[in-house]
């Protein structure tokens, strides 16, 4: 059974009584909002009240109508929002329509999720039902806690209204809360059941759309008043959006009864007959009108192709000029085209990121292409740790830049022992030589799997958890694509490393080694990778990444720069790398603004420290 039958059918299992409280709850309350309103409308003089709307000027009707649209807007963007979270690969234009359209007849019609879900199936003919319940789904659900928050500031910020200090610190707690779970962990799981978070940027996105609905609307209807009611906009604003909100939850057909009893409420001191008025013409314009240009759209529904998502064949990896490309086999990461090349791209929760560099290294138009890539997943774009001509050719598209990191990187056709600078190297070499160690290059088979498995476990054990993104850990198939060096002692597995390779790279992956293990092993086994690279043929081998030294550079910095480096261990790596007569290749990250290159690191960092399993 999938997991989506498993869900529905839990569904189904749940009491009946139960299913009807919750489909019925929503209705009996507007029903009886509907009566109260009866009830406090007694006397009230109707004929009045269609004057109002009578004596409705042409330019009222023009200025509610630029509202309305602008409203409208809003609403049909939320759709191409959360489209784009969904990865439905709806074009935008279409998204924005036909949501637009869905909520102009759910609003009139009432039960909004199931007529939404219904309308923008019909309207998104081949995508399926399950789509255009989704898409209603999620724009339901976001567009409350958004309209939540919205309406608390609102109250905070404007007078005429004033809600209990609980549920306004409530609402802005529970807001802060789900932003920071959306960043610290944008992937949610319950067992079986995954649900990938929207991303800050969509967020972001959603809440400025809900206030531009939420302030057209109400301009709408403030237009729409009599001159002599005297209503200022400030003081409407709030009272409108609770009111709204008050409709939404009834699922009455156009909110009718909750939203006018809520006015009437919150405004006592208006004369009735000019307001409800005001509300009358309001309901022609922003419910009426939208509802009838929406028949076209569900007349003749869009058809929308939706496409496969395009694959490139790993084989290209082979091509990379950074054989450390290779860990796209790992952290879910795909090989895409960027501008002329094909490049790394994987996706964290807030970022969509180019790793090291495009694979042939043409780095014509990546920062746009990169960009427009982006926009599409609502994500921030960014690049890491690529080299010095993508960091020059992102910064005249006008990218903020940072050098984060240095490649150590050796020549394996200049390698060699002698001299005074690898002196300390040769040290360790003797002391493992003297222990009995031993290294070779050595292919991937059952035995050997099972000793490099209970290796790693012990390390593990000892060091934590692995980390991920830019990082491999352990694992059969992605190893089985790599260069393996293990190091022995009388027979038994002392400690291993792991390499990328391409054509023309090596690169430095995994670094695993026995508690016990005699000093100089690991050097060892790096030295021997560097052998054979150089009997290969390759001119260049990496050794990963150690902490950047720039020349220039803010004291703080500087000394920020230190400290994380002690804290994490890079200056111990650091003096391990070097003994092999490293030289430095400066590594960047980019990213077009520099609040975006912030949130950009910082997601990354949390992908490093804790990869999704």
């Amino acid at each position: 059974m999938t997991q989506k039958t498993s869900l529905r059918a839990a569904m189904w299992r749940a009491p009946a009584t139960r299913r009807l409280f919750r489909a019925g709850f929503p209705l009996v309350v507007g029903v009886a909002c509907v009566v109260l309103l009866n009830t406090r409308l007694e006397g009230l003089d109707f004929r009045a009240v269609a004057d109002v709307v009578r004596s409705t000027s042409v330019g009222q009707w023009i200025a509610a109508a630029a509202a309305t649209a602008l409203s409208f807007w809003a609403i049909g963007t939320y759709d191409v929002v959360v489209h784009r979270h969904l990865r439905t690969g709806v074009p935008k234009d279409i998204a924005r329509v036909t949501g637009a359209s869905s909520i102009a007849i759910a609003q009139v019609l009432g039960l909004g999720i199931i007529t939404g879900s219904l309308a923008r199936w019909r309207m998104l003919s081949g995508t399926g039902g399950g789509i255009a319940a989704a898409v209603t789904g999620v724009v339901s659900a976001s567009f409350l806690g958004a309209w939540a928050l919205v309406t608390v500031l609102l109250a905070l910020v404007l007078p005429g209204v004033s809600l209990p200090i609980g549920v306004t610190l409530g609402v802005i707690a529970a807001s802060l809360g789900f932003v920071t779970l959306a960043f610290w962990s944008p992937q949610v799981r319950i067992r079986t059941f995954s649900l990938r978070l929207p991303s800050l940027r969509t967020l972001g996105a959603i809440a400025g759309l809900t206030l531009i609905d939420i302030v057209a609307a109400a301009a709408a209807l403030h237009v729409l008043m009599p001159a002599g009611l005297n209503v200022g906009f400030e003081i409407l604003l709030p009272v409108f959006a609770i009111a709204l909100g008050c409709g939404l939850f009834s699922s009455t057909p156009g909110g009718a009864g909750p939203f006018e009893l809520a006015i009437l409420s919150f405004l006592p001191l208006v004369d009735q007959e000019p307001l409800l008025g005001a509300i009358l013409a309001w309901r022609l314009v922003y419910y009426a009108a939208p509802a009838i240009l929406a028949i076209v759209p569900l007349t003749f529904p869009y058809r929308v192709e939706t496409k496969d998502k395009t694959t490139f064949d790993l084989s290209y990896l082979d091509q990379a000029k950074r054989a450390e490309c290779g860990v796209v086999r790992q952290n879910g990461a795909t090989c895409t085209r960027t501008g002329t090349d094909l490049s790394v791209l994987a996706e964290t929760g807030q970022c969509l990121t180019l790793m090291f560099d495009p694979l042939r290294g043409q780095t014509c138009d990546i920062p746009r292409a990169l960009a427009l890539l982006a926009q599409d997943r609502m994500l921030v774009p960014a690049i890491y740790k690529c080299s010095a001509p993508l960091a020059n050719e992102a910064r005249r598209a006008g990218w903020k830049i940072v050098r984060i990191a240095d490649d150590a990187i050796v020549d394996p056709t200049r390698f060699c022992l002698d001299g005074a600078g690898l002196r300390q190297l040769r040290r360790k070499l003797r002391k493992a030589e003297k222990a009995g160690v031993s290294v070779q290059e050595e292919p991937l088979t059952p035995t050997l799997l099972d000793e490099l498995a209970e290796t790693d476990a012990k390390w593990l054990a000892k060091n934590g958890k692995a980390r991920g993104f830019s990082m491999g850990r352990f694992c059969p198939d992605y190893i089985s694509h790599q260069k393996i060096f293990v190091a022995r002692l009388n027979g038994a597995v002392l400690g291993f490393v792991t390499f990328h390779y391409s054509r023309e790279d090596m690169a430095l992956d995994l670094m695993r080694c026995a508690e016990d293990m005699p000093d100089g092993t690991m050097h060892m086994l790096i030295g021997q990778a560097i052998e054979s690279a150089k009997t290969e043929g390759r001119e260049r081998i990496s050794l990963a990444a150690i902490p950047a030294h720039p020349k220039a550079e803010a004291r703080l910095v500087t000394r920020l720069r230190s400290e994380i480096a002690t804290r994490s261990g890079g200056n111990g790596l650091t003096r391990f790398k070097e003994s092999f007569g490293a030289y430095r290749q400066p590594l960047y990250a980019a990213a077009p603004t520099y609040a975006g290159l912030t949130l950009a690191l910082a997601d990354i960092a949390r992908a490093i420290h804790n990869p999704q399993s």
